[in-house]
């Protein structure tokens, strides 16, 4: 069994290495592997010849390791829980489908089969160890001693990928049991609510609640952390997840002995609970191995995989026979988003926001709190208008595979790309807005001190509220464009495919996007600068900010509108047959 899984693994890695290297001939695959090549030597590669020394300022301090640790556990023990509570699938290995067709119906057990997944992964995870720790490399006390803190990595993954695997096993013999998902997921969760209920009792009787002076800064909070998790019902339910992550934060080779010998005895513990299972896997896994193909073969196509049609869902506003024709983009588009994104689920929200940011701000100890969700709200919007496209670019890629429909139906080309753009858009501006909300329900309390008065607050307001609409739509169209002019490499940076030609043409992009996206900024940024001076000016700098908010939407407007025609004479000269095959 061994010496075939290292066959199988080795010619299909030859063959991999080939066929990839082959592809390079393609200008697109060719740029990608070197700016991606460049990019692993520098950010990873380059660090194995410049190794972290003890004293190395990006090094956790020492007093900070316990915390640290406990914070690890915290977040391995979250993952294990959700790898009881959300699956839903059937036990399945991971075939594929000529492995399935040629290792089931041979005389093999299914213990065999278990150790030829089992063989087969170890490939993986090695190298994710590696990268691991290549990437906390001088983020932990064992940082040089690559060995050693390699081994750690390799450790905590191949423990997590068997629990996982038995967890499938589980739930499978639930389910031969008569307990379905919705039971065990009740059970479940039930059960974490009576042991949370319980600790929290516990803690309430020998721990005091949080202060203001314990939520001053983050060194107080991780103090206060320390404590918590120290206390007797958290460390006994954290103690198995501390003892799998003690080997990342060992501080020399004795500790990471020590440490390391009770986490390999969770790992064989959890062999022996895989191997030992007995359920029927081989269904489900020869369906999995369905999908893979169908998967793999609608990436080379450039189309979506077959669905199961869904449940009906309703429309988000009543559609009007005529019309504003991109309205019924929005439509169409709206309602294949989901329920989620409904009017009504955006005023649920804010109303939450409403009436937590009023109680937070008539609570004395709510203030640092609130500048907490002001910060990470502005943080989070500021990055959303920038990366926001990047995400949205999958749902632009599918307009694709219906190109040739819409264009044979009585439409302008900009019709098409405006109808398009609405959508995304539309959800843009309401994170956007949604943000701005949670921005200045915990800014309120603030207002009319030395660096903000709500005069300010509200111009912030107002700037938001109109440049959000059409910069989103600006920022869309540049991802839009790439697809129309560039439709084989977007195709190939929006699907899932990996290597190191995938990650570099994503970074071609990336940077052509912000460079793109800076310069259509440039004029609206000019006329606002300039219509902000003539208004301070003229009266005085609130009178200026309004000014300029009103001439830089203006232009931005413009802008988009210009794009929009731009982009909309190029879809009416589009042909798929041709473009698709470029690059």
């Amino acid at each position: 069994m061994v010496n075939a899984v290292v066959y199988l693994q080795l010619t299909s890695l030859r063959n991999r290495l080939v066929q990839r290297l082959k592809r390079l001939r393609q200008p697109k695959y060719l740029l990608g592997a070197i700016v991606g090549g460049a990019y692993l030597y520098f950010f990873l590669f380059r660090r194995i010849f410049n190794p972290p020394m003890r004293g190395d300022a990006h090094m956790l301090p020492p007093d900070l390791l316990p915390i640290w640790l406990s914070l690890a556990a915290l977040f391995l023990m979250v993952i294990v829980l959700l790898a009881w509570l959300v699956p839903s699938k059937r036990a399945a290995l991971k075939f594929t489908e000529a492995e399935a067709v040629f290792l089931f119906p041979a005389p093999l057990s299914r213990r065999m089969l278990i150790h030829f997944q089992l063989y087969r992964s170890q490939l993986g995870i090695f190298f994710s160890a590696f990268v691991m720790s290549l990437v906390f490399r001088r983020s932990g006390p064992l940082a040089a001693v690559s060995i050693m803190h390699a081994a750690s990595w390799w450790l905590l993954l191949s423990t997590m990928s068997l629990h996982f695997m038995g967890a499938s096993f589980t739930r499978e013999r639930l389910l031969e049991l008569g307990i379905g998902n919705a039971r065990r997921r009740w059970l479940i969760g039930g059960g974490v609510l009576l042991v949370s209920a319980a600790c929290a009792f516990w803690l309430r009787g020998s721990l005091a609640p949080p202060s203001g002076q314990d939520l001053v800064d983050a060194r107080s909070m991780l103090r206060y952390l320390t404590t918590v998790f120290a206390a007797a019902p958290v460390w006994w339910l954290l103690a198995p997840f501390r003892v799998l992550v003690q080997p990342l934060f060992a501080t020399d080779t004795g500790a990471f002995m020590r440490a390391f010998l009770p986490a390999s005895g969770l790992l064989v513990a959890h062999y022996f609970w895989v191997v030992r299972s007995n359920v029927a896997f081989e269904e489900a896994s020869l369906e999995g191995a369905r999908r893979q193909a169908e998967r793999r073969d609608a990436r080379r196509t450039g189309k979506r995989p077959a669905t199961k049609p869904g449940k009906a869902r309703s429309a988000p506003f009543q559609l009007a026979p005529s019309g504003f024709v991109p309205t019924a983009f929005l439509w169409k588009n709206l309602i294949a988003l989901g329920p989620f994104y409904r009017l009504r689920t955006w005023l649920i929200g804010c109303a939450i926001v409403l009436i937590g940011g009023r109680w937070l701000a008539a609570n004395p100890d709510g203030s640092d709190l609130l500048q907490v969700s002001a910060g990470l709200a502005l943080s989070l919007g500021i990055a959303m208008v920038f990366a926001g496209p990047m995400f949205m670019q999958r749902g632009l890629q599918q307009t694709l595979e219906y190109m040739d429909v819409l264009k044979a139906s009585p439409l302008r080309g900009w019709q098409i790309v405006l109808g398009e753009l609405l959508s995304p858009m539309a959800v843009m501006t309401f994170v956007q807005w949604f943000l701005l909300l949670v921005v200045a329900m915990s800014s309120l309390p603030q207002a009319d001190s030395a660096w903000l008065t709500a005069t300010d607050l509200l111009i912030a307001a107002f700037a938001v509220l109109l440049l959000v609409p059409p910069l989103s739509a600006l920022l869309l169209c540049v991802p839009f464009a790439g697809l129309l002019y560039f439709p084989a490499w977007t195709s190939t940076m929006s699907s899932r495919q990996g290597g190191i030609e995938a990650t570099g043409q994503r970074m071609i992009f990336m940077g052509a996007y912000l460079v793109v996206t800076a310069i259509a900024l440039v004029p609206a940024a000019v006329l606002g600068a300039l219509a902000f001076l003539l208004g301070r000016w003229l009266g005085n700098f609130q009178i200026g900010a309004a000014l300029a908010v009103l001439i830089a939407g203006a232009a931005l407007v413009v802008e988009m509108m210009t794009v929009v025609w731009w982009l909309g004479e190029r879809v009416e000269r589009f042909d798929l047959s041709l473009e698709g095959q470029s690059g």
